[in-house]
Parts: C-alpha cells; sequence; structure tokens
C-alpha cells in the first residue's frame, strides 16, 4: 500500500494540495497541535510535535494497512525528519512529494495566510507566521534530492 508524504515550507500549498487528492486521508501534524494547543505551546513545541509526528505516522501505518492512502502532511523540512518517516512506515511504498514554490510566491502566500489570521477567515491549524517563525523555517529547510529520496516528484508552482 501506498503513503504520500508532503515535503515543503509552511504555506507552500501542502495541505492545499492534499485535500484535493481523491481517495486519500488527509493526516496533518498541524491540524492535530492546533486542536490540542490552540494557543500554542511555547518551549515545549518542538517536544510535542515530536510525539505528535510519531503517534500521526503510527496513525498513517494504521490507514494504509487498512487500505485507506494516508497524506502526510508535516514538511518534512529536513533530512532528519524524511529518514525517521521512511523507518517508522519501512515495507510501505512511499510516494515523496515536494511542493518547491518560489520565494517571491511563498513570501504573498504568507502574507496572505496572517491576513486571513487576523481577520479571523483562516483554516483553525494555519500558524501565524512572524517573523521568528519566518527565521526559523529558512535555517532548517533542507531542500530534498532525488540521491535522498529516489523517485521524489518535485511540484512546482
Amino acid at each position: 500500500m501506498k503513503i504520500i508524504l508532503l515535503i515543503g515550507k509552511i504555506c507552500s500549498g501542502k495541505t492545499t494540495y492534499a485535500r484535493q487528492l481523491p481517495g486519500t486521508m488527509l493526516i496533518s501534524c498541524d491540524q492535530l497541535m492546533q486542536t490540542m494547543f490552540p494557543g500554542g505551546c511555547g518551549e515545549h513545541h518542538d517536544m510535542l510535535a515530536a510525539r505528535a509526528r510519531s503517534y500521526l505516522l503510527h496513525l498513517a501505518r494504521q490507514c494504509a494497512e487498512a487500505g485507506v492512502t494516508p497524506v502526510v502532511d508535516f514538511g518534512f523540512w529536513t533530512p532528519e525528519l524524511r529518514r525517521e518517516a521512511t523507518e517508522a512506515l519501512s515495507g510501505f511504498e512511499l510516494d515523496w512529494r515536494w511542493l518547491d514554490v518560489p520565494d517571491e510566491e511563498w513570501h504573498r502566500r504568507i502574507a496572505g495566510r496572517n491576513a486571513a489570521i487576523t481577520a479571523g477567515q483562516a483554516d483553525p491549524s494555519d500558524y501565524y507566521v512572524d517573523e521568528g517563525l519566518l527565521n526559523k523555517v529558512n535555517s532548517l529547510f533542507v531542500p530534498p534530492t532525488a540521491q535522498e529520496l529516489p523517485g521524489l516528484t518535485v511540484l512546482r508552482d
């Protein structure tokens, strides 16, 4: 059974893309974290996000075993996170897809999301992207390569 895994920065269109895939189930770390901690979880965020990812990777396995194609929407910013998922999902066909958005478009999307959040019109799982989060994303994101992930599909907007 196949599991689709989406790579991309915040606001690259992963969730929007995932929702358009017929016959799949979206598994989103952001949705779980925002549901559990709507006001954020401060200094505990990274630890709690790691626990959420572990649980959700297990859920993805269960979905695939039940015949449902899961779409894992975590971002997978680093090779370490991609290795973690590859190991946790061993035995399944992993379909890695990178939503590669040009910087100008990415910044436009961030501004649009932030405006929607400020106006109370955003999806409840959307994070406000302040300067600190923007810098964190830019410092941590390592683009995947075909050598790292054979069969990687690159989707450019």
